[in-house]
């Protein structure tokens, strides 16, 4: 099990959902609001890096058509689990129709429960890759591109959706973002691609005080500004802000990664990230009392694994991998965690998914991350594949 979905079921047993219950006035002291509120500005800085260190560690050549499955894989993990999310929220309704709030359209809610299920975590998947050492591997370095190109899809859905349920509650429009966004978001990428990327790489070469000892403290500087500029720009675009800093690590260039990285990456995974993780935890209210909280876990949970890691296989499949690699890959790739308990929390309030729906969905995604790390390793590990897909997949040390 990875340690980032422990860190969040004690942040939960730590929280409302059983501390609270078992001693309230301890509780009040020890998790009220006033006193977590220090800590959310923390957190916060803690996924801005967490987002730059994962796309320090993908190769960019997986977006530019080199890796033969990458877009099929991405699509299909797009498409596949959103179409089955959609089909489960229709039978939500049907099973359960005093679930859909007042002012609620069908189709919105039913597109909610399929953005829901379809939602990666980076900053988790980066976590359990980094606990597995992979992160510099192949099947890593494919894992964060997909669901960094599944969360651009996502988060440009989620937009349109909110949109549309803040129309359906007659309030004042913004329907015109959605349509920026299909604007905005290719001009973004492309300005990050031809401009920051060739500027971003000689202003830290030149504040490099020695190529041979790496990043300079002036560098650093200009990569954390980068950084904080990109993740603004997504933020205001109406994008999560950890998709502007994964895509400005994904654009520095290769030669800066492992300087970059020597700087960051233990102090946040180490000791800034545990704080995120269970703070979020702490936040999250699950009410096992409701007679169809199990129903709704259990068909988000078959949903979630046949549309993610079947279809994740079949697409790579198709394309020329393994059925092992696909498996593991789309096992990876089931990591929900912090994302998927953001997208959650805007959408409860939003007022588009009831309490019940949002604590059925919080045990799904925690147990869906859980799963992750030991279902990847079985899937790795056939008695006669291991050795072949290990080579495949690990790649060679880069000379220093």
């Amino acid at each position: 099990m990875p340690l980032v979905a422990m860190q969040i079921m004690v942040g939960i047993a730590l929280g409302p959902s059983f501390f609270g219950k078992v001693a309230p006035d301890y509780f009040q002291i020890f998790a009220s609001p006033a006193a977590l509120s220090s800590l959310t500005g923390l957190a916060s800085v803690a996924v801005l890096i967490f987002g730059l260190i994962s796309g320090l560690h993908v190769d960019p050549a997986i977006f530019n058509g080199k890796e033969r499955a990458f877009w099929p894989v991405a699509i299909a993990n797009v498409a596949v689990p959103l179409s089955l999310g959609c089909l489960a929220g229709y039978w939500i309704l049907g099973r359960y129709p005093e679930e859909l709030l007042p002012g609620v359209s069908p189709a919105v809610f039913i597109a909610a429960m399929g953005i829901s299920l379809t939602m990666k975590a980076l900053p988790v998947l980066g976590a359990i890759l980094g606990e597995m050492n992979w992160l510099g591997s192949r099947i890593g370095q494919l894992a964060l591109g997909v669901a960094g190109v599944n969360d651009i899809a996502l988060w440009i859905l989620l937009g349109v959706l909110l949109t549309a349920a803040a129309a359906g509650h007659a309030e004042h429009g913004h329907g015109v973002t959605a349509v920026y966004l299909l604007v905005l978001v290719p001009v973004y990428l492309f300005l990050i691609v031809r401009v920051v990327r060739p500027a971003l790489a000689r202003m830290v070469t030149a504040r490099m005080q020695d190529p041979d000892e790496g990043v300079g403290t002036r560098g650093a500087v200009v990569v954390g500004a980068a950084t904080i500029a990109s993740a603004l720009a997504t933020d205001l675009m109406g994008l999560h802000f950890i998709i502007g800093a994964f895509l400005i690590g994904a654009i520095i260039p290769a030669n800066l990664h492992k300087p970059i990285l020597d700087r960051l990456q233990v102090m946040t995974v180490a000791l800034l990230m545990p704080f995120f993780f269970a703070l979020t935890g702490m936040r999250t209210l699950i009410d096992l009392s409701s007679p169809a909280l199990l129903q709704i876990f259990t068909i988000a949970i078959g949903v979630g694994a046949i549309g993610i890691i079947g279809g994740t296989a079949v697409a790579a499949r198709a394309f020329g991998e393994t059925w092992s690699f696909g498996l593991g890959l789309g096992s990876l790739l089931q990591a929900k965690g912090l994302t998927e308990l953001i997208v959650l929390t805007v959408l409860l309030d939003a007022g588009i998914i009831s309490p019940r729906i949002f604590a059925a969905m919080v045990l799904m995604a925690l147990f869906s991350t859980a799963l992750a790390m030991p279902l990847a390793r079985l899937a790795l590990a056939r008695v006669g594949e291991r050795r072949p897909i290990t080579e495949a997949i690990v790649l060679p040390r880069q000379p220093p």
